[in-house]
């Protein structure tokens, strides 16, 4: 594989303002890119990218937007592709059609746009969402239409599925370079709250430190997850590019897991707070285990040691709601 040297490059991350997004522009900038951040802000936020707003050229926009896209990504030199509509399974529940044509909408500007302007690489993010919920606890990057995607996420796993495709298709047909990206899990203090739609750690995090008493936890508690701070998955992305992983389909995850029971306990210690929990056994909870096989993602960039271990990612995110605004700090409702 052919290393690429970043610095001095043209690179676009859509979805820039956004979790991974945003820690990974910070990390190009400060290796000497010229980042493009294309974002609508309708996830990301602004303040994310405030140390770095002199330093790059924002393109507002929604990649939805029929020839946006094509604007959006003219002179790149390299494409980190983060862009999509995702939620929890909360609101997944009942708009999986929705999600799914939302996210086709992104795909299908992306790839015209890309055919268009030919960059040196595109590294698109997909998730593991892709994933079936019968296959083995610790995944490989098994093959994209293996079964069904995850139950509990189908709408945006169907999509990622066809975002693998048509983005293979598009390598295929015009040589460039591509590497799709299966993140696990992934979380962080630049989460964007959206009440009780908000995926799993900011839910618990908001339900403990918001006064819900109990805290009701959705499923058995049995549930195992890994879990990685968005810091770390953003390091992984830019290594993947510069060691030039076209033609890899890689697990951004590692295989450790935690139950939901042990989470919730490192969640209540990190806060020091004592609060019972509910299980409700009548709400979905996804695959029983998700644990990634790391052995491709470390062939390829090496040792993968995460520099924020759960307890501090806890701690960062007790502090992220301590940041919300006020009307974003109220109790849940008892779900």
């Amino acid at each position: 594989m052919a290393k690429l040297d970043l610095a001095g490059k043209v690179v676009a991350v859509t979805g820039g303002a956004g979790l991974i997004g945003s820690f990974l522009v910070q990390d190009l900038v400060a290796r000497g890119s010229k980042v493009v951040v294309v974002d609508d802000f309708s996830t990301g936020l602004a303040a994310h990218l405030a140390g770095v707003r002199d330093a790059i050229e924002l393109r507002e926009g929604n990649l939805e937007t029929r020839g946006f896209a094509t604007e959006a990504l003219a002179g790149a030199d390299i494409v980190f592709h983060l862009a999509s509509r995702a939620y929890g399974v909360g609101y997944a529940a009942a708009r999986h059609l929705e999600i799914c044509m939302h996210n086709e909408r992104i795909t299908d500007g992306m790839v015209e746009a890309l055919a268009i302007h030919r960059p040196k690489f595109v590294l698109t993010v997909s998730s593991s969402c892709v994933h079936r919920d019968d296959g083995p606890d610790t995944f490989s990057e098994m093959p994209v239409f293996d079964g069904e995607p995850e139950k509990a996420n189908r709408g945006y796993g169907w999509a990622k599925r066809f975002m693998e495709m048509k983005f293979a298709l598009l390598s295929e047909s015009t040589g460039i370079p591509l590497a799709i990206a299966r993140p696990v899990n992934i979380y962080g203090e630049r989460y964007r709250w959206r009440g009780a739609n908000s995926q799993a750690i900011p839910m618990l995090v908001h339900k403990v430190l918001s006064g819900m008493n109990p805290v009701v936890v959705w499923g058995s508690g049995a549930q195992r997850r890994n879990y990685m701070h968005a810091v770390d998955c953003a390091d992984i992305l830019r290594r993947l590019v510069e060691a030039g992983a076209g033609g890899q389909t890689v697990n951004v995850g590692l295989e450790e897991t935690v139950s939901m029971v042990e989470l919730l306990a490192a969640i209540l210690d990190a806060t020091g707070r004592d609060t019972p929990l509910v299980f409700d056994r009548t709400r979905p909870e996804g695959r029983a285990v998700k644990s990634a096989d790391a052995t491709r993602l470390r062939s390829l960039i090496g040792e993968v040691s995460p520099t924020i271990g759960l307890r501090e990612g806890l701690r960062r995110m007790a502090a992220w709601y301590g940041e919300l605004p006020e009307r974003d700090r109220a109790p849940l409702s008892q779900s």
